[in-house]
């Protein structure tokens, strides 16, 4: 896909909820994404006709931008990609909210081994601690994703639209199951990713300043890489998916689409994007 692309609205997806306890219940349906916004105040999420992405890639990519509390959402493309790493956001909030209560010192070390570095091999022992797959549709119907398809038996291998991670980035940050003190926990180690899995969206001079909360994916599949950038901060969650042919530049290609994305979305003040709540 190559060129300007101009953004089209696509479907908005479940919205999650607050559940107390026990299994969370099925998502409520947000508010249109076209609905007007009162007078005065700045839209829920940027006009489809003004918010605009140019990026030259070349392999496939797609990318949503959802407002966390409306859970409205603009974006551009189908690509479904495997999630790699990114999904380890969700194994964690799967832990915790099914183990928050027992939660063991080793435990806690592992699972911020896995949200800051990525270490697949605690991710493993959770999803297989979490019931495999069980864990993968539990975030399908908790978070609502419509477009997200299981592997057996492999968590990373999950795939899932830009739309889709978009929605994840909600769940994590908004969603049911997790306590108050958890939720601030798990959001802390996700803005304190290692510099080396902190790249693409954090790295747009447009957003210098802000907390990310990061949760990137990214791996080569024989020639091929997959670079899946998310990131969650003030009421956004942005979703980039990138895959391309390696041309020697590795994962830094992928992860350079990620921050122009980002940046030509946040640039536009006059889009009422990134303003603190309440403005």
């Amino acid at each position: 896909m190559r060129g300007a692309v101009v953004v089209v609205l696509v479907g908005i997806l479940a919205g999650a909820v607050v559940a107390a306890s026990g299994p969370p219940e099925a998502p409520a349906e947000p508010p249109p994404a076209t609905a007007a916004a009162a007078p005065g105040t700045r839209p829920a999420v940027p006009d489809p006709a003004e918010a605009r992405v140019a990026v030259d890639v070349r392999g496939e990519w797609s990318w949503a931008l959802r407002e966390l509390g409306t859970g409205a959402v603009v974006g551009e493309g189908d690509l479904r990609t495997t999630t790699e790493s990114m999904i380890e956001s969700w194994l964690a909030v799967d832990f915790l909210a099914t183990h928050e209560s027992r939660v063991s010192a080793a435990d806690e070390a592992r699972l911020a081994r896995m949200v800051r570095a990525g270490d697949d091999r605690a991710a493993q022992t959770l999803y297989r601690r979490l019931g495999g797959d069980d864990s993968i549709a539990r975030m399908i119907r908790t978070c609502g994703l419509r477009e997200t398809r299981i592997h057996p038996g492999w968590w990373s291998k999950t795939t899932m639209t830009a739309a889709d991670a978009s929605a994840l980035g909600r769940c994590v940050t908004r969603g049911p199951g997790l306590s108050p003190p958890w939720r601030v926990r798990l959001l802390d180690l996700m803005r304190s990713v290692d510099a080396g899995g902190a790249f693409g969206i954090p790295e747009a001079p447009a957003l210098a300043g802000r907390r990310l909360a990061v949760a990137n994916g990214w791996t080569r599949h024989g020639t091929w890489w997959t670079v899946d950038c998310l990131a969650g901060w003030d009421h956004w969650a942005l979703a980039v998916l990138v895959h391309y042919p390696d041309q020697g530049d590795g994962h830094r290609y992928g992860a350079g689409v990620c921050k122009a994305v980002a940046q030509q979305l946040f640039e536009r003040t006059d889009l009422g994007i990134g303003l603190a709540p309440g403005r």
